[in-house]
């Protein structure tokens, strides 16, 4: 195997989203094993046809930009709501979002909090 193959690109992907999930899988418990695992394969195929579009350099680009507007957002929406980002301390505060995120959904949530930060 040469460091030149999709398939290194595809453990290279598969890894790092592995650990990812390890580090916070504690903000990812509320939902179904079959959608946690379907957002990595979705992830893995997304970027591979990234490379195979924009080339090598554009395809880990297009990683580096998803795990930076990730981080953002993750941290972001969560200490403007008083949570910790890597504790997720408070629990009652984030076990509050998590229901409201089953009620109205994510997007709609992230929505709602960067609304109330600019009334702020």
């Amino acid at each position: 195997m040469t460091l030149d193959s999709r398939w290194f690109d595809a453990a290279v992907f598969t890894t790092l989203c592995t650990v990812l999930t390890v580090v916070f899988d504690r903000f990812e418990r509320h939902k179904p094993a079959w959608r946690r695992l379907g957002k990595i394969a979705a992830l893995v195929a997304m970027l591979l046809l990234a490379i195979e579009g924009l080339g090598r350099a554009g395809g880990y680009a297009v990683l580096v930009l998803l795990l930076a507007a990730g981080t953002g957002v993750h941290f972001v929406v969560l200490s403007k709501l008083g949570i910790n980002g890597w504790t997720s301390e408070p629990r009652d505060k984030f076990e509050a979002l998590l229901d409201e995120i089953r009620t109205h959904g994510e997007l709609r949530t992230l929505v709602r909090v960067a609304t109330s930060r600019r009334r702020s």
